[in-house]
């Protein structure tokens, strides 16, 4: 997989343009703006994607959800949970069938984008 170190724009944009998957790293304080800045160039070649944050990452570098939710109460989690699920498939219609994958590795501020067609 192709990686790019961080925000270089042209070589994203090649990477785009090729169909590739690839990975974007060195992210520390440009996150957000690495997020916004893959998912507008996707959108103006024509092509959609989803953006999802890769709780597998997440889970294997710390347990982050396991000790969120074992320090709320059964209720809270239970609902956290169902209004979870409810905005997941919305945005899963939303985003039917995507060109791109966008997936947030919050633990290592990087990102994978995976070309799924």
């Amino acid at each position: 997989m192709n990686v790019v170190t961080g925000l270089n724009e042209t070589l994203i944009d090649g990477l785009l343009r090729s169909k590739a998957s690839f990975e974007v790293v060195g992210l520390r304080g440009n996150f957000s703006a690495g997020i916004k800045l893959v998912e507008t160039r996707i959108e103006s070649l024509g092509m959609k994607c989803r953006v999802r944050s890769d709780l597998k990452s997440s889970l294997m570098q710390g347990g982050i959800m396991g000790g969120v939710l074992g320090a709320v109460s059964v209720p809270v989690s239970l609902t956290a949970v169902a209004i979870g699920a409810a905005a997941g498939m919305g945005h899963a219609l939303a985003t039917y069938d995507p060109d791109y994958e966008i997936l947030k590795d919050y633990v290592n501020k990087k990102l994978r984008v995976v070309y799924k067609k």
